[in-house]
């Protein structure tokens, strides 16, 4: 059920095809019995249940949703999932139905999504594909999805024709369910492999979309810099280790705060701040560098503290509606705030709007959004001195990139009680660069599949991978899980986003589609 083992609470807490209704914040001292709340909560308790495979539990809390007033296409969509779980083909088709008739717009979903093939063989179901390409088209147009950029040809944008054939191919052999491709700030073309366009849970590439709410408080002189400490938001972390982390060590992964390689615990707890703000800091704070979920959730606290507004509220009026981004979603831990780890979830057309805004240095239609500089201090190389490809929550990217598993790695493995069979396996890439497109295939290899690496990661999470490069940055990238990808080139003038579902079409390492940034690279021929 889209591998729920690697994503097993965003596909239900994201809410992931209806646009909710806005609702005011309840007062911190009402939020346990705040009606989002609960029905968030509800959410969570329906996540844990289908991923330890009790269907008829999560199905139970999706009819108490559905029978309490959540008749949405969300609770109806992920109530056909428990349904197929349970086994009842008629029951997960009926809520499907349910679910196109209040709005449900993905029809890739539907075509692609391996959990409903034994759906696929009822009468009825091209209707259903039919009605949701219906409702996305009405999504779109009704989202202003895309609105603002001006369409050119390959030829005029100087792209080329093969490359971009080949990269297109690629795309959809790599699970795609979106493509787009902007030059010269113009859409080149969009592609969504027999769906249409939809909101995308962007995953950890979400985190490059929060360092842009910090350098606009910047900008509005709410928060001093970037080497302003935590303790200025949460005075509760004046003292000891604590006291010496600034937000330039949450935005670079340095802070040293305790966390798992893993968000599982995080998705366990009600407040994800909360939870952050709870966690001691292990390590001096810039000594080591380790991605961090925890650190980056902390931000939305820190983002709410500064401004007063809620991350997605904030962002929703400083970054995207100047860019004419109307349909967004963010998602939100139980008690309303909103993750900095993943959970925004937009269309990829206009991802690749947040894009051209930073290839653009911050200004879009003549109109500054955000400062030159702050585009600048988050896409420098690097952001602090134990990984090179490391900016603030955005990526470096280099003609060659290597990661490196140490000795040291598969020691913490073992020390935290690895088998020792699956850890003999990578004796032979031991201290060896593996380049960075290869690494997640040849450990799947060697680990027999995505949950022995997720293991292979989460014992040894205390000691980093090494990073090597070659050559100069070529540009910056956010990313997240499933290879999402917002990509910039400035040197070619170039955007590029590629954006996926995880609906079982391929394998998890296959759909990472090592080959992007290679693929990306090669469209504008050199001169």
């Amino acid at each position: 059920m889209r591998y729920l083992l690697f994503l097993p609470l965003c596909t239900l807490l994201a809410c992931a095809h209806s646009q909710p209704a806005a609702t005011p914040p309840a007062p911190a001292a009402q939020a346990p019995v705040d009606p989002e709340s609960r029905f968030r909560e509800a959410l969570q308790r329906a996540g844990r249940a289908m991923e330890v495979g009790r269907f008829d539990s999560a199905l139970a809390e999706m009819q108490r949703l559905w029978d309490g007033g959540h008749q949405t296409d969300d609770v109806a969509w992920y109530a056909a999932y428990a349904s197929l779980g349970t086994g009842d083909d008629a029951a997960a088709f009926t809520w499907l139905e349910r679910s196109v008739e209040r709005g449900m717009s993905s029809p890739g979903d539907l075509l692609h999504d391996k959990s409903l093939a034994p759906l696929r063989r009822m009468p009825g179901y091209d209707a259903l594909v039919a009605r949701a390409r219906e409702n996305a088209l009405k999504a779109r147009a009704e989202g202003n999805v895309g609105a603002g950029l001006e369409k050119t040809t390959p030829a005029e944008a100087g792209v080329s024709v093969p490359a971009l054939e080949a990269f297109v191919k690629a795309a959809e052999d790599a699970g795609s369910s979106a493509l787009v491709v902007l030059r010269h700030g113009k859409l080149v073309g969009e592609w969504y492999f027999g769906g249409e366009t939809q909101r995308i849970e962007s995953m950890s590439a979400t985190k490059g979309v929060v360092a842009l709410a910090i350098g606009l408080l910047i900008d509005e002189g709410r928060i001093a810099s970037a080497d302003a400490p935590v303790s200025t938001f949460f005075p509760e972390w004046k003292d000891g280790l604590k006291g010496k982390v600034t937000l330039r060590h949450l935005l670079s992964h340095t802070s040293g705060l305790a966390a798992n390689a893993s968000a599982m615990d995080i998705y366990e707890s009600r407040d994800f701040v909360r939870y952050a703000l709870d966690a001691h800091v292990v390590d001096v704070p810039g000594s080591q560098f380790f991605y961090n979920n925890k650190a980056t959730n902390l931000l939305a606290g820190v983002v709410e503290r500064a401004s007063g507004e809620k991350l997605d509220a904030y962002l929703m009026r400083r970054l995207f509606e100047p860019l004419g981004i109307r349909d967004v979603f963010w998602q939100k831990d139980p008690s309303g705030n909103p993750l900095g780890m993943s959970g925004l979830r937009l269309h990829p057309v206009d991802f690749a709007k947040v894009g051209q805004l930073m290839l653009q240095r911050g200004v879009w239609q003549g109109q500054r959004i955000l400062s030159e500089s702050w585009v600048q201090e988050c896409t420098a190389a690097p952001s602090q001195a134990h990984n090179p490809t490391a900016g603030l929550l955005w990526w470096l990217v280099y003609d060659k990139a290597f990661r490196v598993l140490g000795q040291d790695m598969v020691d913490e493995a073992r020390r935290n009680g690895m088998p020792e069979a699956p850890l003999s396996r990578l004796r032979d890439v031991v201290d060896q660069p593996i380049p960075s497109g290869d690494f997640v295939r040849v450990l799947s290899e060697r680990l027999g599949g995505m949950k022995g690496v997720m293991a292979f990661m989460e014992k040894s999470a205390r000691v980093p991978l090494r990073t090597q490069v070659e050559g100069a940055p070529q540009g910056y990238s956010a990313r997240g899980s499933f290879g999402q990808v917002l990509l910039v080139v400035p040197a070619q003038d170039l955007v590029v986003v590629r954006m996926a579902v995880p609906d079982g079409r391929v394998p998890p390492d296959v759909m990472e589609f090592p080959a992007f940034n290679a693929m990306a690279l090669s469209l504008v021929p050199s001169p």
